[in-house]
């Protein structure tokens, strides 16, 4: 009887999951919609590229292709655009206890809603969405 509560238990237990929310952006063509506050500083927005693990960006009239490192399922930098491609000593200190990282907070179909900051910062670098492209381009 015991070993039978044992395994009901076990089994009652399995059978739930946790489902944890990615908000891993897949591979594709975005736009990035900058909240008004950051417009209103003249920022503008952009778009990019994801493939195989690189972002592809428009820097100074040319494109350049970085690397992307997921730190988890929700955050992400940017080698070359969030921080330095190669840091020196003085900048990995820096970095050690100030990475700024791209936060997706939520997703809605092909719309990321995302921080550029510390992720418990509330007062990011940037804010806005990212809007993934439905037709590929």
């Amino acid at each position: 009887m015991k070993n039978l509560f044992i395994i009901i238990t076990f089994i009652l237990l399995n059978s739930f999951t946790i489902k944890s929310e990615s908000n891993v952006l897949p591979d594709g063509h975005y736009s990035a919609i900058l909240d008004d506050e950051f417009k209103k500083k003249e920022l503008n927005d952009f778009e990019f590229l994801i493939q195989n693990g690189k972002f592809t960006v428009k820097i100074d009239d040319k494109f350049e292709a970085l690397e992307m490192e997921w730190l988890d399922e929700n955050s992400f930098v940017v080698k070359g655009y969030t921080e330095p491609k190669s840091p020196n000593e003085f900048e990995k200190k820096i970095l050690k206890d100030n990475r700024p990282t791209f936060n997706i907070i939520k997703n809605v179909d092909n719309e990321y809603y995302f921080t550029l900051g510390q992720e418990s910062d509330k007062s990011p670098i940037i804010s806005g969405k990212f809007i993934k492209s439905l037709n590929g381009k």
